[in-house]
Order: C-alpha cells, then structure tokens, then sequence
C-alpha cells in the first residue's frame, strides 16, 4: 500500500498536543498542576488575608476558593495553549525541513517505508510499538517519544 500524505507545523503541533495529553508522566504532572497548585496557594491567600490585612476569614475563604475554582477550570486551556506556544518556538529554532513537507509512505509485508525529498527511512513492522488514530492524525509509535 502506496500513502502520499503532508506534515505542517500545525500537524506538529497536534501531535505534541495529542502526546502530552495521552502520556502518563505528562498526565500526572497535569493533574498536580491543576489539582496541587491552586491548593497551596489558597492557603496563603487565606492566611495573609486574615492576619496581615486583618480582614474577615469568611471573606478570605470565599477568595481562596474562587481562586482554587477558577484556577481548576481554566487551567486545562492555559496548559494547551503553553504546550502550543512551546512547541511552536521549539519549530522556530533552526531547519526542520525534513520533518514537514510532502511524503511518500509504502507499506508492505516487512515494513514501512517512508521516503522524503532529501531521505528515506525503512522501519521494520516489529519496531512498531502501537498506532494511535485520531480523528485528523495517524501517529505511528516507534518509542514511548519517537513517532511518525
């Protein structure tokens, strides 16, 4: 099987975003971000409201926790939009022309070969390690961070 297909800087970034939200090590510093985070910080938003401003500690609750709510909420798009941003500066850094642009990709019994303007890279069938299929991106695994 014969697959013509094009990698953008927009696909790029797709997988980045796909990779961080399905790793499990991203995952957990994910849900510590989200979860931890507005946890320690509303306890000191607490305390130095009703001790150094000397203001009611019913008020100095509610803040904390609209802080702890709003933080929670918003934070899943600040982390996407972070990720983006990263990524998008990472692509910046240099000459990446042999990761986008047109390519040929044939299948066959043996393996998958994927052939480029300036490259060609064989990839035996037992080196991949799972295919992942979304609704507008096919990424092949060929390590836990290497991918196609």
């Amino acid at each position: 099987m014969e697959i013509n297909f094009e990698v953008t800087k927009e696909d790029y970034i797709k997988f980045n975003l796909y990779h961080v939200e399905n790793s499990p090590s991203q995952k957990r510093n994910f849900i510590l971000l989200r979860y931890l985070v507005p946890v320690l910080f509303s306890i000191p938003i607490y305390f130095i409201g009703t001790n150094l401003f000397k203001q009611p500690s019913v008020y100095w609750a509610i803040v904390a926790v609209l802080f702890s709510v709003i933080w929670i909420i918003t934070y899943p798009k600040q982390y996407r939009a972070l990720v983006k941003k990263e990524t998008e500066k990472l692509i910046s850094e240099g000459d990446n022309s042999e990761i986008f642009g047109q390519k040929n990709m044939i299948i066959d019994d043996e393996a998958v070969t994927i052939h480029h303007k300036s490259s060609s890279e064989r990839i035996l069938k037992n080196a991949i390690k799972d295919v992942k299929v979304y609704d507008d991106i096919i990424i092949i695994y060929l390590s836990s961070i290497t991918a196609i």
